[in-house]
């Protein structure tokens, strides 16, 4: 039976680590960081393939005690600084961005190859499709408003903002472009509005 959390099931975990695997594995190991790290299991999976993993999520309960191969950081995505890093991992974190704070990102990011899991606004049905609103335009950019969880009883994926941004896949794409990526798309997408998006620098 799927779960509340985007149509995922039983099977969700291992196409995201075949897929982050695959992508991962187009690249020399060198520098990589986390964000929104959560548990650290992808960190951990760079750190086994010879990568110097950094792990960065605003919550550090989550994070193991005893694995000192990944540097675990606490920290506001929002606030870090990405230059020293040869690759970003971005899984699970963008969606619940609003979307200046998305842009900002990516202004952080631009010249750096990024691995992306993130869902996008579509026409799919989805479980959390009432927390989605009617499509809006911000800055150019069409998308639906998620209403993010209340933060006082759950552990969102969210830090500060009640509001976060799902932009439709074609401004998804605009808006990588806009920032200075190419960028290929995993198909067949995981869950109906969720992919993996290898973004690379254009050349």
């Amino acid at each position: 039976m799927p779960t509340p959390q985007g149509g995922a099931d039983e099977n969700t975990g291992a196409h995201r680590y075949q897929w982050f695997d695959q992508m991962l594995g187009m690249f020399p190991p060198g520098r990589l960081i986390d964000l929104g790290a959560g548990h650290g299991a992808f960190s951990r999976r760079a750190a086994d393939r010879g990568w110097k993993a950094t792990a960065l999520d605003a919550r550090g309960d989550r994070y193991p005690d005893d694995d000192p191969r990944v540097d675990w950081q606490v920290g506001d995505v929002r606030d870090v600084d990405l230059t020293a890093y040869d690759l970003v991992v971005n899984l699970g974190l963008f969606y619940h961005l609003t979307l200046d704070d998305q842009l900002d990102l990516l202004g952080r990011t631009r010249g750096i190859p990024m691995i992306l899991d993130t869902h996008v606004a579509n026409d799919r049905p989805v479980p959390m499709k009432r927390s989605l609103s009617k499509p809006v335009t911000l800055q150019g950019y069409t998308g639906r408003l998620y209403t993010e969880p209340d933060q006082t009883t759950n552990s969102p994926a969210s830090w500060g903002n009640d509001q976060s941004f799902w932009p439709r896949t074609r401004d998804l794409y605009a808006m990588l472009g806009a920032f200075g990526y190419d960028v290929l798309t995993a198909t067949p997408w995981y869950l109906p509005s969720r992919t993996f998006f290898l973004c690379l620098p254009k050349q």
